[in-house]
């Protein structure tokens, strides 16, 4: 199966070698200019990787490290339901309750709703720093009180 399990999730010899990847990349790109490497032999002329995708690969190198598998979607591509409710981590039910709200902007493809990637990891982001904010205001209130 090529180094995959059927599900996608690396396997213990892949996790390693991205854990070992990762590690060798980690010097890589701390600076503002696309970083050459070179893949094959010496001779091989060496290709420049902007330094976003280093960022990337070095993110999926570290999930694979741990285990996860990982998916590269575009920011303009359009899910479905139950891709954009995987993607938030919440249960499908849930998604189309916040699309019904218009929480989350979505578009109607017949009788299924499609929703852009962006406009999900916007609403995640969103979230997550409301969700940020709200603990911050409980762990001063708990020290106000004494609690801490």
């Amino acid at each position: 199966m090529n180094g995959r399990t059927a599900a996608g999730i690396p396997s213990e010899r892949d996790a390693v070698l991205a854990g070992e990847a990762g590690r060798k990349l980690t010097a890589w790109g701390d600076g503002t200019d696309p970083v050459p490497a070179r893949f094959g032999s010496a001779e091989e002329e060496p290709v420049d990787i902007p330094l976003s995708a280093l960022r990337l690969l070095k993110e999926i190198l570290a999930q694979m490290a741990h285990g996860n598998g990982v998916t590269l979607t575009p920011l303009h591509a359009e899910l479905t339901t139950r891709q954009a409710a995987d993607l938030l981590q919440v249960s499908r039910t849930h998604l189309v309750q916040l699309l019904d709200e218009g929480r989350i902007p979505c578009r109607k493809v017949g009788a299924h709703r499609r929703v852009r990637a962006r406009d999900i990891l916007v609403y995640r982001r969103e979230t997550e720093f409301t969700r940020r904010e709200a603990l911050d205001e409980l762990t001063a209130l708990d020290q106000s009180l004494g609690l801490q």
